[in-house]
């Protein structure tokens, strides 16, 4: 048998050349892909450099700028995608080099396998390495090439918001759009030659019947697909939605996505019919795009106008708008709907045709007016029907206006006013980006609050209490399922409104801030020490303090109202919770304010230091009450709703403030307690570790009298008292004998200690009237008069 050796050593041979055959495989696509790679890294980094010096020559109009962000965006992408695909090979490349272990000396022998699988293994290592490496830094570059075509749009941005041009009110302005008048009417009659030469090749005899198709299509879905889901949703949100505000809500929404769907599908559907055979060139097919762009963006618009109002359908209506204010402004979501349609359909032919720059200041004019009319429509036929409303006593029921409201209407009145003034002063660029802001403002907020409606009426319905499948799937307690209702819905709501105020300015290119600091730039600058304070700073801090207080008063009116009522938290500790939450959070906003003006926390606690000494003697009794009332909300010796006897001050505590703390007294007037008293001074907390009150009765009865019939006389008017609790079960107890008499002691419990002494009146009432039924009558006082002896005249004589 000594071929088995030989056998043994054949089988060795040929693995090894398997094994040499597959790393020799392996190696040729990663030579290939590496030389993939390689290419794509150079004409990556070239495309980059290119983009870069396009941006330092300047003068790069909106679209390039778009074009140039969208590049660098997809070479990021295509760089993290890479890298992300190396990884693993890489790990996978280290794990066999792993098990094959370090390279022995060198004077050691290894076998020619095992080193040449190390070799190719090495080899991979490196190349894959190198090419992760230039993938990350490929993705760097990139995102810094996108931040620097943020602000070269941002630039082009502020330099368009300052710039003026001939007001139309003067010769100027008209005798510059006239001069232009010939290029601009020559380059939209080579559009429209084209548009018609498109359109003859669409209803040419080989593509009439899918032209005629695609219309015919495209005007079946927009005109009479799209009513009837709209009415088929109503029936299934009418029969299938449980009964509740989700039913408004879910309606609402779908009506949106039906109307903007149905819409996109039916101009599609005649886009596609006309270009069936390939008709359009490059310019037709872009312009077709933004009439199907247009016309969903303007197919949105109007639908959330629709479901907001719901002017034909008042029970349906999501939002608290009048009967009379829903049926005058019934025309408004259409007029919104085709403003909108025209301002994108205006900017992407303006760009095809490379319109002169009077012209896009003309059509930029047209916008501005369009928009800034209609808000001005709206709010007067709105303020129109509420006055109606107001005078006939129609909105009687619904209460006075929210402050909110009062604010918001003045705004877009001022608004309205600036954009017309800017108009008529020639800041066309400034009036346009205005309007346009406000319209797409209340578009994103209309959006906000469909969304933040739906999503809350989906969350109480689906995961509280209410849901009958939660409980029985989940096995939760009805009241976590409510806090955890809450909870999804806050935390969507926040997510939603930070998505709301990117969205609500991306569209320009810039934010708030970047005008801010363009203002500030030549502004004074007012400098204390190393302090330096600009307008920018003082507004940004204002604006921080206004939008951090009406957060905080969000943020506890929600705890107040939705979350904390649905824990097993007494009412006074939730107030204790919501007091504490909002001083925690206006220290957090004035903090951040501070911030804003240039003040570090190693500056604010300076200044503290520095200022320990006159807080310390002249506000010593403001700071000791400050800090006491925290004690009291973090101890809770009293809690509000608790009943205390404070020297001759005895009633209810309302509110626990700052300084001082609230007690309604029994006359329903207020006294007005530092909260120093509340910690230094005796209080008796009469509802402090048990919240039910005593009633006590004393009766003094004869001594003949039948003890047990009046215990049962007087079990008879407790057990018959609605307010005299069972537990603690009251009490008739025979005290001894007083004076002659019977006492009864007869204690019983109720509620409230504030019904204590109601309750005993009427107790006392009631045993009274029972025992003189009975002909039992109680012991009267008496008192007993000792009489002295009478003196006599004379002595008796002591014997001797």
């Amino acid at each position: 048998m000594r071929w088995i050796p030989h056998l043994s050593f054949s089988r060795r041979l040929i693995s090894i050349l398997l094994v040499a055959l597959l790393f020799a495989c392996a190696a040729l696509p990663c030579g290939a892909q590496t030389s993939d790679f390689s290419k794509f890294f150079d004409d990556a980094l070239q495309q980059i450099s290119n983009i870069r010096k396009q941006l330092a020559d300047g003068d790069i109009d909106d679209t390039k700028l778009n074009t140039f962000r969208d590049s660098a965006t997809a070479l990021a992408d295509q760089a993290d995608t890479l890298a992300a695909d190396l990884t693993p090979k890489l790990a996978a490349v280290r794990a066999r080099l792993a098990e094959l272990g370090p390279a022995p000396a060198k004077e050691t022998n290894e076998a020619p396998d095992i080193a040449s699988q190390r070799a190719d293994l090495v080899k991979q290592d490196a190349v894959l390495d190198a090419e992760i490496k230039r993938a990350k830094l490929l993705s760097v570059n990139s995102q810094q090439l996108t931040g620097e075509v943020a602000d070269a749009r941002r630039t082009n941005f502020q330099a368009r918001l300052t710039q003026r041009t001939a007001s139309p009110l003067t010769p100027t302005f008209w005798r510059d759009l006239a001069s232009n008048a010939g290029r601009d009417g020559t380059s939209m009659l080579v559009l429209r030659d084209g548009v018609a030469a498109a359109l003859h090749g669409t209803f040419a005899a080989d593509n009439l019947a899918y032209a005629l198709g695609g219309i015919g299509v495209g005007l079946f879905l927009v005109f009479v697909v799209r009513r009837w889901v709209v009415r088929a949703l109503l029936r299934l949100t009418a029969n299938r939605v449980p009964q509740g505000r989700l039913r408004r809500s879910a309606f609402a929404f779908a009506m949106v996505a039906a109307v903007t769907v149905f819409t996109s599908l039916g101009m599609r559907a005649v886009v596609v019919g006309l270009d069936w055979h390939g008709a359009f060139s490059a310019v037709e097919e872009n312009i077709a795009a933004a009439l199907v762009r247009a016309a969903s963006f303007g197919s949105f618009v109007a639908g959330l106008g629709y479901a907001l109002l719901s002017s034909a359908r008042p029970s349906w209506r999501l939002s608290a708008i009048p009967d009379r204010i829903a049926q005058r402004l019934r025309s408004a979501p259409p007029l919104f709907g085709l403003a909108a349609m025209f301002a994108v359909l205006v900017h992407r032919i303006s760009g095809l045709v490379s319109a002169s720059l009077s012209s896009m200041i003309a059509t930029s004019l047209a916008i501005a007016l369009i928009d800034g009319l209609l808000i001005a429509w709206v709010l007067i036929r709105a303020g129109s029907a509420a006055h109606y409303a107001d005078a006939n006593d129609e909105q009687g029921a619904a209460g006075a206006r929210p402050v909110w409201l009062g604010l918001a209407i003045m705004v877009l009145w001022a608004g309205v006013i600036v954009i017309l003034l800017a108009i008529l002063s020639g800041y066309i660029a400034f009036a346009n980006l205005l309007a346009r802001q406000m319209v797409w403002i209340g578009i994103v907020a209309s959006t906000l609050y469909l969304l933040v409606h739906l999503v809350e009426d989906l969350f109480a319905a689906g995961v509280s209490s209410r849901a009958g499948w939660a409980q029985h799937t989940l096995g939760l307690e009805s009241r976590t399922l409510d806090q955890l209702a809450v909870l999804f819905s806050g935390a969507f709501r926040i997510v939603v409104l930070l998505f709301a105020l990117v969205v609500a300015f991306k569209p320009f290119g810039t934010a708030p801030t970047d005008l801010i600091a363009r203002g500030s730039q030549s502004a004074v600058v007012l400098s204390f020490g190393q302090i330096q304070i600009t307008p920018s700073a003082v507004l940004g801090a204002m604006l921080v303090i206004a939008l951090g207080t009406l957060a905080v008063r969000a943020l506890r009116t929600w705890l107040g109202e939705r979350y904390l009522p649905t824990t097993r938290l007494d009412p006074g500790m939730r107030s204790s919770v919501t007091t504490l939450l909002g001083y925690a959070s206006m220290v957090v906003v004035f903090s951040l304010a501070l911030s804003e003006l240039g003040l570090s926390v190693e500056r604010i606690a300076w200044i503290a230091s520095a200022l320990s000494v006159g807080i310390g003697f002249g506000l010593q009794a403001v700071v000791q009450n400050f800090v006491s009332g925290l004690i009291l909300l973090a101890e809770r010796p009293v809690k509000v709703g608790d009943w205390v006897v404070l020297d001759d001050t005895e009633g209810d505590i309302r509110r626990i403030n700052v300084r001082a703390t609230e007690i309604q007294l029994a006359d329903r007037s207020t006294m007005i307690v530092p909260n120093s008293n509340l910690i230094t001074k005796s209080v008796r907390n009469v509802t402090h570790g048990n919240a039910e009150g005593r009633v006590r009765l004393r009766l003094p009865l004869p001594l003949d009298t039948d003890a047990e019939r009046v215990r049962a006389l007087v079990r008879a008017a407790l057990d018959t008292h609605a307010s005299v609790l069972r537990t603690p079960a009251p009490s008739v107890l025979l005290e001894g004998i007083d004076g002659g008499a019977l006492i009864f002691i007869v204690t019983a419990y109720v509620a409230n200690p504030r019904q204590s002494v109601y309750v005993r009146s009427e107790l006392l009432f009631d045993i009274l009237a029972r025992l003189r039924a009975e002909g039992i009558a109680l012991s009267s006082p008496y008192d007993v008069k000792l009489r002295e002896p009478a003196r006599t005249g004379a002595t008796n004589a002591m014997p001797h």
